[in-house]
């Protein structure tokens, strides 16, 4: 009779363990992935607020004063440089800085642009490599900004993961973000060789 038992108890083999463990950690990669688009999503979306909120004080700004603000008082440490405009400039959520803001240079600026940097970059509103040093992506700036922001070049591609996918304009290099790059949305057919992987330079 306990040879009857013995037969019917069964453990846990290791190939199962590791099969959920398996299942376990894809599971966590998926939630961590999303949480991460959200976590993004939530910190641009507050970017634009912020740039928002310190372009209504400009603007204010300038109509008492017929000048918009010198740098010095849309600084958000302390950030009270545009009172009564605004009660606080807003730093960035992520490093605490202030937003990058432009001016004409003169000591009674006619123009300005607020510049930030997204972390989605699927964001819809999301231009490469503007503003000085080409470090940003999104702006806002005064109704008569003379137009000259520059725009990084778009429409490059590379092969990640034997895929061939839209990459972004690094404005430290400057260039694409990887090599080998094209301008093609087919990569030429390329993706299906390891070696054309699109490889950082840093």
């Amino acid at each position: 009779m306990d040879g009857l038992l013995n037969k019917n108890k069964k453990g846990v083999t290791l190939v199962e363990i590791l099969v959920v463990v398996a299942i376990i950690t894809l599971l966590a990669v998926l939630v961590i992935a999303y949480f991460r688009n959200q976590i993004f999503k939530g910190n641009d979306a507050r970017r634009k607020g912020d740039i928002h909120k310190i372009q209504i004080a400009v603007e204010e700004y300038e109509k008492d004063h017929d000048c918009y603000p010198l740098p010095n008082l849309v600084d958000c440490h302390p950030g009270t440089g545009l009172l009564p405009y605004t009660d606080k400039i807003p730093c960035d959520p992520t490093t605490n800085a202030s937003y990058y803001y432009e001016y004409e240079n003169s000591s009674c600026p006619k123009w300005y642009r607020i510049y930030t940097d997204l972390d989605n970059l699927t964001d819809q509103d999301l231009i490469p490599g503007i503003g000085p040093n080409h470090a940003y992506n999104y702006y806002l700036s005064s109704p008569n900004d003379p137009g000259e922001v520059y725009t990084a070049p778009s429409g490059f591609y590379g092969c990640k993961s034997g895929s061939c996918v839209s990459i972004r304009w690094d404005s430290s290099r400057p260039g694409p973000e990887c090599d080998p790059n094209y301008q093609s949305a087919t990569c030429y057919g390329q993706c299906s060789n390891p070696n054309a992987e699109c490889r950082s330079w840093k």
